[in-house]
């Protein structure tokens, strides 16, 4: 990771200004506040993994708490609509979000919704916390984790302390993974915060439509994954051979926050962006790329991809040739 601020660098006096400015030139700014300016000090890092946007802030002073507030201003101001994790490392935040009010300690996460407010404080000394920001349509049910956002997750043990450790792990060595080594953990990291949403729903048995409905849902994704080069890979097709109706199967997407057929177009346009920046694939087509994964329209695989990543496939890949290292 690169650092973006150290306030080591700034003279006493303009150090929480340095600071309040470089939050506020964040994608999704936010406000900084603090009780007591004359012993603040702060770091602020910045990483990416594929679509993942890793920030590791430091920050501290001897007395008062400082915090972070991301009011309706704000978010009008500029809002990119994504769901970040927050991995609490040292320190005690109290966050106020999505109507809820908790505390969070050493090794507990959060999930943030950046289209909701939030009001966040640090306890006086030192806290560090890592962040995970990606859009929303990442996960399998978006619309499932919003019921999860503003909430104190553990990480101290079972599936939890597995996620911590992986992001926390996987932020520290970032700077040393070859393009296909961060397509591999991006799609590692993803699952596993996909799969501990999945868990925290299930055992606050909040999953709408029972165990039977779940293990379908999960069956027909599954599915859906092992097909999904195959361009006759149709909401028609996925019903036939589960022996569900095409309205069943929508109701089943529909129900988890996303249509299938939306589903099974950011999965490919995933699978066909972890290929272009894989160099054993540099000899490979963009339109082979695509029609690996399903896409046999370039204009249209083009448009998609450029909608879901902001550049082309090709501006993709030679930014991806461009930051490789020497041989």
């Amino acid at each position: 990771m690169r650092t973006l601020l150290t306030t080591y660098d700034v003279p006493v006096a303009d150090r929480v200004d340095s600071f309040r400015a470089a939050i506020l030139s964040e994608s999704a700014p936010a406000e900084l506040y603090t009780e007591n300016d004359s012993d603040f000090w702060g770091r602020i890092d910045r990483g990416s993994l594929g679509s993942l946007l890793l920030t590791r802030i430091n920050s501290g002073g001897a007395e008062g708490r400082r915090g972070l507030r991301r009011d309706a201003r704000l978010i009008r101001r500029a809002d990119p609509s994504h769901y970040q994790f927050l991995f609490l490392q040292q320190g005690v935040t109290s966050l106020s979000h999505n109507g809820r009010d908790v505390r969070l300690f050493p090794g507990d996460m959060t999930l943030i919704d950046t289209s909701r407010p939030y009001d966040g404080w640090h306890e006086a000394g030192a806290g560090r916390y890592l962040g995970v920001q990606f859009p929303r349509d990442l996960l399998p049910a978006p619309k499932a984790a919003d019921r999860l956002v503003g909430g104190r997750l553990r990480g101290q043990t079972g599936m939890g302390a597995l996620v911590f450790t992986f992001a926390t792990r996987a932020a520290r060595e970032v700077d040393r993974y070859s393009p296909a080594d961060t397509a591999r953990v991006t799609t590692t990291l993803l699952d596993l915060l996909g799969g501990l949403i999945s868990h925290e729903l299930e055992a606050g048995d909040v999953l709408p439509g029972g165990p039977h409905r779940r293990v379908l849902f999960q069956t027909i994704q599954a599915y859906i994954v092992r097909h999904l080069g195959d361009q006759n890979l149709t909401p028609a097709a996925i019903a036939r051979a589960h022996h569900i109706s095409t309205r069943t199967l929508h109701r089943l997407f529909e129900g988890h926050g996303q249509g299938v057929a939306a589903w099974i177009r950011a999965l490919r346009l995933e699978h066909c962006r972890r290929d272009l920046a894989n160099s054993a694939h540099d000899g490979r087509p963009i339109h082979a790329v695509a029609a690996r994964w399903g896409f046999h329209a370039p204009a249209h695989f083009t448009r998609a991809f450029r909608g879901a990543f902001g550049v082309s496939p090709l501006e993709f890949r030679r930014e991806v040739a461009a930051s490789a290292p020497s041989p």
